[in-house]
């Protein structure tokens, strides 16, 4: 089975990441004493842990006001702790209408409304979240603009700054999840950089850009009673992330490791992005360095059913319904390009979708990321 339903990062190509972490941990227990990295991690971060968090982060930190960086185990638990401590079971959220599982799966949990607001090919429509804020009494907003999970579109900085007045002038707390951030070279600011961190949580995961076990996100979170509740959500559901780990990622922002890394996954993704262009039809949406893509379904297709086809001859995609909060939604599947172990296998899960684009019908799908 090929999972090309995962949205993970590709390996480099070069095979190098092994060496990467050996050399790694192996700085890490030379520049900390063991004990010092077997005791719990507190989410707040202080002195050179902070450096680093400002040196991944960059700019966009100092235009988010005064902020806090947390660090946590992943950006799931950040979402499932930001949604536990700014709503009460039966309220509603907003998102996209397409949008990140792991979201949905947290509001359920918590028995939240979870409500799509309509969208164009530059993201979320101001005019939709005003009205859906107003008839819903809505107080977050959850939003993935860059690289969006699933289409694969990136909000332009105009669109931002639209966004960001909604959220300013209704009072909505924001959950700006940022994992594919990084991928790009050219991305726009955040949309908390427009509200200046007021009511605004941006997070921003190594996971998806740089190695899945990680385990690591920072938070950006503002300073104040907001904070001091989604701590003590941390605390109710976790003891931090591992202190290993957290010396690890500050580790390599440090001695340039993690810059290097990114570059070898940007450079992989685009060469896979390429090799998928040359198999899958021109209407799909996808970003050159990004390592998902969406593809549009011909006519003849429910996207259950040819998730179904697939997985019958040895490839695993994600179909629409993982990503629909709505009844009526398109119909398309997302395509994760860092699964295949390698180009070959890629190519030949490529040519299996393309074959049966060309084909007709079946039923079925399973948990993505």
């Amino acid at each position: 089975m090929v999972d090309l339903a995962m949205n993970i990062p590709p390996q480099p190509a070069n095979r190098a990441l092994a060496e990467h972490i050996k050399a790694g941990i192996s700085e890490v227990l030379t520049r900390h004493d063991a004990e010092s990295v077997s005791c719990y991690h507190h989410p707040v971060l202080e002195s050179a842990a902070l450096q680093a968090a400002r040196t991944w982060l960059g700019p966009m930190l100092d235009a988010m006001g005064q902020s806090q960086v947390l660090m946590c185990a992943g950006t799931q638990g950040a979402i499932f702790n930001l949604l536990q401590a700014h709503t009460r079971r039966g309220d509603a959220v907003l998102c996209d209408p397409l949008t990140y599982p792991g979201f949905m799966r947290a509001a359920r949990a918590l028995g939240l409304k979870i409500i799509g607001v309509p969208a164009d090919a530059s993201g979320m429509l101001p005019d939709a979240l005003e009205r859906s804020c107003r008839d819903t009494g809505a107080r977050l907003l959850y939003l993935n603009p860059t690289i969006q999970n699933p289409t694969a579109l990136t909000m332009p900085a105009a669109r931002r700054q639209d966004i960001a007045a909604v959220l300013r002038q209704l009072d909505v707390t924001l959950v700006e999840d940022d994992p594919y951030r990084h991928l790009l070279n050219d991305a726009p600011p955040p949309i908390s950089t427009y509200t200046s961190g007021e009511r605004s949580y941006y997070l921003a995961s190594l996971s998806k850009c740089l190695l899945p076990s990680l385990r690591a996100a920072y938070v950006v979170a503002p300073s104040g009673q907001a904070t001091a509740t989604l701590l003590e959500s941390f605390a109710a559901t976790s003891m931090g992330c591992s202190a290993l780990l957290a010396a690890l990622v500050q580790t390599w922002i440090v001695n340039g490791t993690a810059k290097s890394l990114l570059g070898e996954v940007q450079l992989e993704a685009r060469s896979r992005q390429a090799l998928t262009r040359s198999f899958l039809p021109d209407s799909i949406q996808a970003h050159p360095s990004g390592i998902h893509l969406w593809l549009p379904l011909p006519p003849q297709w429910r996207p259950a059913a040819f998730s179904h086809a697939l997985e019958d001859v040895g490839v695993r995609i994600a179909a629409t319904h993982a990503f629909g909060v709505e009844n009526e939604l398109p119909s398309g599947v997302r395509i994760s390009v860092g699964g295949a172990r390698s180009h070959a296998e890629l190519s030949a899960a490529l040519q299996k979708i393309q074959t049966l684009l060309g084909k007709n019908q079946i039923a079925s799908s399973s948990m993505v990321v």
